[in-house]
């Protein structure tokens, strides 16, 4: 399997469980009054039709991670009447048909189901083809080992609340199994915050738990004053993460690379909310753009409300000139589907080093 997770962003989700989908139309309205009475949505003096604002006010964003942490708990995976935490779950969209990745036992197990976009745009109760993996999909340097596979019942209701139960059938063994998840559990990605010999160390996806991992060692470990991130694949929950990166600026830290690290997408986005940021020789910066249904982020003009909250997050930090020339240039620097990683004067002229 590609290690296609460094590049998780919203264009491999179905519009009924994104929060990326934009339309690139404008009503012909002169104010915002008349743009609501139309369903609109008035945004730099024009009136956008079929725009959803998914973005979360300040003032509601502990109230919503709290809410989402406790839907998180909520799943679960049951293999041969032993339960375990579900780590990650998120459907991916390849060749036309659509995967759910369920990754749990410190991410060495996995399964695959395969089913297709119509069911899963249409719910209910259907059957999906399903493939057990034991290693780490996640990692690029892992090859995972098929162990079983089967045929398995999903039931999904229109609030993307999942149960899947079945038997997976291997060369030497059978493996009952039951899972729970929710679309909270897309989001929240399995990020490790880890404090070692008074330094903290960010590594995985980034998502829901993240900003529950900083809040906590901002609350909590008040002598930390930098985080390494060492491998950071992305996020996936962008409108969270943005949160995740404007606490750490308020809070004055620092963020820093270590030669080896690696980050892509939503790493680099939150890496830049260092005050200081130490960039170590070698280490790797990949940017992209993103997209929603059948649209992709350079399609849309710079005043379109969909870049709004990315726009005002690089202005935080990096300034009003070099922030949201940053933002853009990321979307064109590579494709949703593709990464781009900064060359050295690439890495000067954005300024991502500062210390």
């Amino acid at each position: 399997m590609k290690n296609k997770i460094i590049v998780l962003s919203c264009f491999l989700l179905m519009a009924m469980i994104t929060s990326c989908h934009s339309q690139n139309k404008t009503l012909k309205v002169t104010n915002s009054k008349e743009c609501n009475s139309k369903d609109g949505y008035w945004y730099q003096g024009k009136c956008w039709a079929e725009f959803e604002d998914e973005g979360i006010a300040v003032k509601d964003i502990d109230s919503v991670v709290q809410a989402q942490i406790q839907l998180i708990k909520q799943a679960s995976v049951k293999m041969n009447n032993k339960s375990y935490p579900l780590e990650f779950f998120f459907p991916e969209q390849d060749e036309g048909q659509i995967i759910l990745i369920a990754s749990f036992n410190k991410l060495q197990d996995n399964i695959l189901f395969f089913t297709s976009p119509k069911n899963v745009e249409k719910g209910g109760k259907f059957k999906a083809e399903a493939m057990y993996l034991k290693g780490n999909i996640i990692e690029k340097d892992e090859e995972p080992i098929p162990v079983g596979g089967g045929q398995m019942t999903v039931i999904m209701n229109d609030d993307f609340d999942i149960s899947i139960e079945g038997t997976l059938k291997g060369d030497t063994a059978s493996y009952d199994m039951s899972l729970k998840a929710n679309e909270a559990v897309i989001g929240a990605g399995n990020s490790e915050l880890q404090v070692r010999d008074g330094e903290a160390y960010l590594s995985g996806t980034l998502g829901t738990v993240t900003y529950h991992q900083v809040k906590d060692l901002i609350r909590n470990h008040p002598e930390i004053k930098t985080i390494t991130f060492t491998q950071v694949q992305g996020s996936v929950n962008d409108a969270v993460n943005l949160h995740t990166g404007r606490i750490l600026r308020e809070a004055g830290l620092n963020t820093k690379l270590l030669a080896n690290s690696n980050i892509a997408s939503g790493g680099v986005d939150l890496f830049a909310a260092g005050v200081k940021r130490h960039i170590t020789k070698g280490a790797k910066l990949g940017v992209h753009s993103w997209a929603g249904e059948n649209i992709t982020a350079d399609q849309l003009p710079e005043d379109h409300p969909a870049h709004q909250y990315q726009i005002a997050y690089f202005t935080q930090m990096l300034g009003k000139d070099l922030g949201p020339r940053f933002y853009f240039y990321t979307l064109s620097a590579a494709p949703a589907e593709d990464i781009h990683y900064m060359s050295e004067k690439e890495i000067e002229k954005w300024q991502l080093a500062r210390d």
